[in-house]
């Protein structure tokens, strides 16, 4: 009887680089490397894989490219591993707001669905220290409203709770929403205490310290509310300047 074979296909050789490529991979993503953690120097990885330094240097630019690590230079630099966020879509909504063709609300409104449940989250799971954290960065709001220092000042309270809900998936959602408008409003640099007025997270800030996840879950959309209306008046002072 004649066997068939037609349905197999062809075995491709793995090149070396890819291989090493596909375990430093495997290692970031079973988290022996966390974000901000530096991966092994070159010499140690020729030893450890016994390959030469141009497989290992093809093998991080392809962690590289993938958006997987950072390369940094100097005495203390290297590879680090970057935080997951959706670069690309920051990108494109940036472009697309310019171009007339997106709105805060529209970014805003994927927030207000998203950041409730991550701060009623962020109140059942987060650590005695992450809360610390998290009063301290409200505190910390108005060093400066000096750009682009005064946007991670009064996001970091965002940021914090996004870190501290333990869903890396919604982690990511969340920071990449985050970043979207940090970037836009950078390029046109609102008035800081219009856009975001100093205490605006305090509600939020006081129910994650109760553990207070429902109560939590009601300042967050509050908040954002709020938050989507002053966004929506510069939106249309901007759109307004521009098509004058």
């Amino acid at each position: 009887m004649e066997i068939v074979l037609n349905h197999f296909q062809p075995i491709k050789q793995v090149k070396a680089s890819e291989e090493v490529s596909n375990q430093l991979h495997q290692a970031i993503f079973q988290g022996r490397y966390g974000v901000g953690d530096k991966l092994p120097s070159e010499r140690e990885l020729i030893e450890t894989f016994q390959v030469s330094r141009t497989v290992i240097r093809e093998a991080i630019k392809r962690l590289e490219a993938k958006g997987l690590i950072e390369i940094k230079q100097g005495a203390t630099g290297g590879a680090f591993v970057k935080e997951f966020t959706f670069e690309r879509l920051s990108r494109e909504c940036h472009d697309l707001f310019f171009l007339g063709k997106m709105s805060f609300s529209e970014i805003c409104q994927a927030r207000l669905a998203i950041e409730p449940m991550v701060a009623g989250l962020a109140a059942i799971n987060g650590t005695d220290e992450q809360i610390q954290a998290l009063i301290e960065a409200d505190n910390n709001e108005n060093q400066t409203i000096e750009y682009p220092e005064t946007v991670q000042l009064r996001q970091k309270v965002h940021y914090l709770l996004a870190d501290m809900c333990q869903n890396r998936f919604l982690t990511a959602i969340d920071k990449s929403l985050i970043q979207i408008v940090a970037n836009i409003t950078q390029k046109f640099q609102p008035d800081t205490n219009l856009i975001h007025p100093l205490g605006m997270h305090k509600s939020i800030i006081d129910a994650v310290v109760a553990r207070d996840q429902v109560q939590a879950e009601i300042a967050m959309r509050e908040h954002l509310t709020e938050f989507i209306s002053r966004l929506k008046f510069i939106e249309d002072e901007y759109r307004h300047q521009h098509e004058a």
